[in-house]
Order: C-alpha cells, then sequence, then structure tokens
C-alpha cells in the first residue's frame, strides 16, 4: 500500500474517531513484519507497508500489582484498530489469556507486552501504557 493511500486511511479514521489535534495524521513509526515494535495509547504505526495499527485503549487491566505476591497472574486486554486497503477491523488482545493475538485486514498482530504493571494502592496513568506488539502478513 502506498504511503499515500495509509495517509489518507489515517485521515479518514480520524475524521470518524474523534481524534484530537495533531493525532494520526502521520504514523509515529513504521514496522516491519516480524519486528517487534512499542506504542503508546493513541500512537499508530505503519505495518508492512500495507496496514495501520493503532493502540486504542486499555480495557482491562487487573493484572498483580508490582510487589505483590498473587495466587494469579491477572490479565490485560488492550483494544487496536487495524485499518489497510481491505477495511477497518478492532482487535482486542490480551496479557495472559486468548487472545494474545488475532488477524484482520491482512495482518495478525500479537501482544509481547503491556507497561507498566499495575502498583498496589495506585491508578495507573492510562497515558502511561506503552504496549510492545509484532506483526505478520495474514491471508
Amino acid at each position: 500500500m502506498s504511503r499515500a493511500r495509509v495517509l489518507a486511511l489515517v485521515a479518514a479514521f480520524c475524521a470518524t474517531a474523534a481524534c484530537g489535534p495533531g493525532e494520526g495524521v502521520e504514523p509515529r513509526l513504521r514496522a516491519g513484519y516480524g519486528e517487534p515494535f512499542t506504542l503508546g495509547l493513541g500512537e499508530s504505526a505503519e505495518v508492512g507497508g500495507r496496514a495501520l495499527v493503532r493502540f486504542a485503549r486499555v480495557s482491562e487491566d487487573s493484572r498483580c500489582p508490582e510487589g505483590v505476591q498473587c495466587v494469579q497472574a491477572g490479565n490485560a486486554a488492550a483494544a487496536f484498530s487495524v485499518e489497510s486497503e481491505r477495511g477497518s477491523a478492532t482487535l482486542t488482545l490480551h496479557t495472559d489469556r486468548e487472545p494474545r493475538g488475532a488477524a484482520a485486514m491482512g495482518v495478525e498482530l500479537s501482544v509481547v507486552e503491556l507497561h507498566p504493571r499495575p502498583v498496589a494502592g495506585a491508578p495507573t496513568d492510562s497515558a502511561a501504557y506503552r504496549a510492545t506488539l509484532v506483526a505478520e502478513s495474514a491471508p
């Protein structure tokens, strides 16, 4: 997909998703298939030269807080929008249960890490979230 097409998709996405000023017009980075890349909340990356992946939100974070001994590891769920010339979709991926990875719009996306981990007795600032992902080409 051409760079102009990716930028047009980003602009269209922002028009329908109510992006704030300066958000999403230009992907923050470009990543090849199989290369880990990290996005902050609201950031986007051009992946494999044909798709745009945006870290949309963290919908759940019940992971065991740092410095606490837990019986279970807990789970975090993060949503990512994926856009290509095929269309758009939202994938919700998990850190400690399935699905950890999923495919849409010709891209298979997997979560490698989600930081920061919760801290006991302190709320997590949503602006601090960083997701490390790996993308592969999908049919």
